[in-house]
């Protein structure tokens, strides 16, 4: 007995050895393949996005330069500032490649990605990201199959012919391993010059983009004027931005005594819808947060123009509204998976269909089915799921405890929850027509109630065609709409909304509390059970 308790002890010993000296050639052979498996992700990423209505192609390679491909029109070059990593944006588009450039730097795109100028770090900084995540993929793809030929070089005295097994060495694959990886790091590090003639553009001198070159004399002369283009229009829809804000502050000031106030045992909401992008707006928003204090901010969707990668300057500026409070958004049609991701990375709530707690509140939402291609009123779903089955699904996860706030984008959506018998949310918000409608109070079995809302739209966007976008830099183009939820602590129930507008003017507009349901009226068996399941109140707003 001894001796087999000897010999299984040794056995145990002997397999955890076995186990140490395999994870300690794994882990020697991982970090042997990694310089190759790097190498292969950061040469081999790359991302579709869009830049005006044109479809890009990004893609990560070594060249060292920042290389925009316009097709037969020439090629615009740029020292990259990863350098020796470049990338190369591949301009597609439909018609004609004069047709395809020319929408490039037509005013429409111009407007609508502005920020390429004024913060081109941050505005790209979303395209890097994905090329970031999809060098990743790639590197870990390549990772894995050099471990998976590591691991046949182990095995090659049981699979090949011992002629061959002799053949390769240990000293022999350190040599080729070692050739190869100067081969590699040495083409990586030290690019090969460009070919052909360069040509600078002129109108860039003195400029960020000093350093621009092309390889066509016509492609030169284009460019010259769209930075011409761009420069006035950025110039142009900044002091517009400015005149407006400015105004509106005035306006603003005139009238603080006026501005939305929680009672004594009430919260405040903020909630608006159909923002995209707009800067003026987004900044006014700010400033009534900041003098309101209210405990959350909702968004019911359309924070972007197009959903695309270079809009994360947008999705920056919206996050500082008010960051001492939750932003919690259900995003729109006008949004996009980007989008959300965009939000998370800054700090926002993006809702998914589950229930999530802010600010002491359960809010209730998700992201639209449906998604406009970038540039179009053309939609295509992310999910096979219509706006009426959303809301279904919705209303069957807040169950039989009425959540306090349920975001959804598309009125179709709002239709089925507002008509239910005793909607099982407190609040319904929500957008996409960019017209006010509402309040909406329907009456419960128990004598409590359910507040639904349309919200205008928050940008002053008229509805969206593509010539009638306001851009993310120009002042309203009709009344701007937020809104302020008045909330009930005891009770969890909304008991007034009080709307302000901005107009095209740059008035502020406050609109008197509209009542929604009186607590005097409300049953007492009800009030009691209300308020022994309602969350903590919140402390009462300062500021």
């Amino acid at each position: 007995m001894l001796a087999r308790q000897t010999a299984r002890v040794r056995s145990r010993r002997t397999l955890l050895l076995g186990l140490l000296r395999a994870l300690g050639v794994t882990l020697v052979a991982a970090l042997l393949a990694a310089p190759f498996a790097a190498a292969w992700g950061v040469g081999h990423a790359e991302v579709q996005d869009y830049l005006g209505p044109n479809r890009v192609r990004f893609a990560t390679n070594f060249s060292g330069e920042v290389q925009l491909d316009l097709g037969p029109i020439g090629n615009a070059y740029l020292p990259s500032p990863a350098a020796p990593i470049g990338v190369t944006a591949t301009v597609g588009g439909v018609g004609s490649a004069a047709q395809s450039l020319g929408s490039l730097f037509s005013e429409q795109t111009l407007s609508a990605y502005v920020d390429l100028y004024e913060d081109p770090q941050l505005a790209l900084q979303g395209i890097l990201d994905r090329l970031e995540l999809d060098a990743a993929g790639q590197a870990a793809l390549a990772e894995a199959v050099l471990l998976g030929a590591f691991a046949l070089w182990r095995l090659r005295d049981r699979l090949v012919s011992p002629w061959v097994a002799r053949y390769t060495t240990r000293r022999r694959t350190t040599a080729v391993y070692l050739a190869v990886l100067t081969l590699v790091l040495g083409s990586a590090l030290s690019p090969r010059p460009p070919d052909g003639s360069r040509y600078p553009v002129s109108v860039a001198r003195g400029s960020r983009y000093a350093d621009v070159t092309v390889d066509s004399g016509a492609l030169a002369d284009l460019l010259d004027r769209g930075v011409v283009g761009v420069t006035l229009l950025s110039g142009r829809q900044q002091r517009a931005v400015r005149a407006f804000t400015d105004a509106a502050a005035v306006s603003l000031s005139g009238q603080l005594d006026r501005l939305p106030r929680a009672r004594t045992g009430e919260s405040l909401l903020l909630g608006f819808s159909d923002l995209h992008c707009n800067q003026a707006m987004t900044d006014l928003i700010g400033r009534l947060a900041r003098v309101t204090a209210p405990r959350v901010v909702l968004d019911s969707g359309d924070d972007t123009v197009n959903g695309t990668a270079v809009e994360k300057t947008c999705i920056r500026r919206e996050a500082a509204i008010y960051p001492e409070v939750p932003f919690v958004a259900s995003s729109g049609n006008h949004d996009s998976n980007i989008t959300e991701a965009q939000m998370r990375a800054d700090g926002m709530v993006d809702l998914n269909g589950s229930i999530v707690t802010a600010a002491g509140l359960r809010i209730l939402g998700d992201d639209d089915p449906e998604h406009n291609i970038p540039f179009s009123q053309d939609r295509d779903r992310d999910r096979p799921e219509t706006e009426e089955q959303m809301a279904t699904r919705l209303m069957g996860v807040a169950g039989a405890r009425p959540v306090d706030v349920l975001l959804v984008h598309q009125p179709a959506a709002s239709v089925v929850v507002m008509t239910a018998p005793n909607p099982p949310a407190r609040l319904v918000a929500w957008g996409h027509f960019h017209l006010q409608a509402g309040p909406t109070v329907v009456l419960h079995d128990d004598g409590s109630w359910t507040v639904g809302m349309q919200e205008g739209t928050a940008g002053g966007v008229k509805q969206p065609t593509l010539t009638s976008f306001s851009t993310p830099f120009s002042p309203p183009l009709i009344n701007a709409d937020v809104y302020f939820y008045y909330r009930d602590d005891a009770t969890g129930l909304i008991t007034g909304v009080q709307p302000v507008h901005v107009t095209p003017d740059a008035k502020v507009v406050i609109d008197e509390r509209i009542p929604t349901g009186d607590l005097a009226a409300l049953p007492a068996e009800t009030r009691l059970r209300l308020s022994g399941s309602s969350t903590t109140p919140a402390p009462a707003p300062t500021g």
